[in-house]
């Protein structure tokens, strides 16, 4: 993978990583957290439908050994920029998952704390916005939402409090469908 920023893994491991083998147009994007502690990949992306491009979700920790710590390949991930906190320890990441049973997308915001390795599901709108950790306190997350395509609309602050929310260990990530029924 072009691009690594020195974190050097075994890419080519990942699941879902050798699509590229069969379609064309397949590229990755990784991001490191403020502090570099952390990389954010998301992989073999792919356009899935028509202006619909998502890939695969892998966190690292220690560019100098990196550590795999989470491989999310049941929910998608656009090439979006991860949207880290001030200190580096959340990440928000829009996610895409199809609910065959159900037969319907749905697009949760994913929050993850890279310290404790636990995620949690917001099941908020956030799809026509553009999102901000604005503050960050050890009980509250706020959120700032900027709409894409309506500029005339207002921002919204969204706060989060941290203990009210149910959180999963990372080994759950691609047991998404579970926690997004209805």
């Amino acid at each position: 993978m072009e691009g690594n920023n020195g974190w050097n893994y075994l890419f080519e491991n990942l699941p879902h990583w050798r699509i590229r083998d069969r379609f064309p147009y397949v590229y990755d994007q990784l991001t490191q957290s403020p502090s570099g502690e952390y990389a954010i990949l998301i992989y073999s992306i792919a356009e899935v439908s028509m202006c619909n491009e998502v890939g695969c979700l892998a966190v690292f920790e220690s560019r100098e050994h990196p550590v795999l710590i989470l491989n999310a390949y049941k929910a998608h991930f656009s090439p979006q920029s991860p949207v880290f906190s001030a200190n580096g320890r959340y990440v928000c990441l829009k996610s895409q998952m199809y609910l065959s049973g159900q037969n319907r997308v749905e697009c949760p915001l994913l929050l993850l704390d890279l310290y404790d390795r636990q995620f949690t599901v917001l099941t908020m709108d956030t799809h026509s916005y553009q999102i901000a950790i604005q503050n960050q306190t050890d009980k509250e997350l706020v959120l700032r939402l900027t709409p894409y395509s309506k500029p005339s609309e207002s921002e919204q602050q969204i706060s989060i409090q941290i203990a009210e929310l149910l959180w999963h260990p990372f080994q759950e990530i691609n047991m998404l469908e579970r926690w997004l029924k209805r």
